[in-house]
């Protein structure tokens, strides 16, 4: 079990607050784009009251975002 854990530890989850943060966008936001941007990241549940993104799919969703409007 602590091999499994520490094979995942690079695994960063981020809040709604820090998604906005880091798209500059509202938390309001982040959600309306969840619900209707089929590229954007989804997010999953850690428990009743715990939703988390990872931060490697917001990252993918930033790079993919700017190299697209590079072109």
């Amino acid at each position: 079990m602590q091999h499994e854990f520490q094979e995942h530890r690079h695994i960063q989850l981020l809040t709604d607050k820090q998604v906005a943060g880091l798209l500059g966008i509202s938390k309001s936001g982040v959600w309306a784009k969840a619900k209707q941007d089929s590229g954007f990241p989804q997010p999953f549940k850690l428990s009743e009251n715990q939703t988390r993104w990872k931060l490697s799919a917001v990252e993918a969703f930033i790079d993919l975002k700017a190299s697209s409007t590079m072109h």
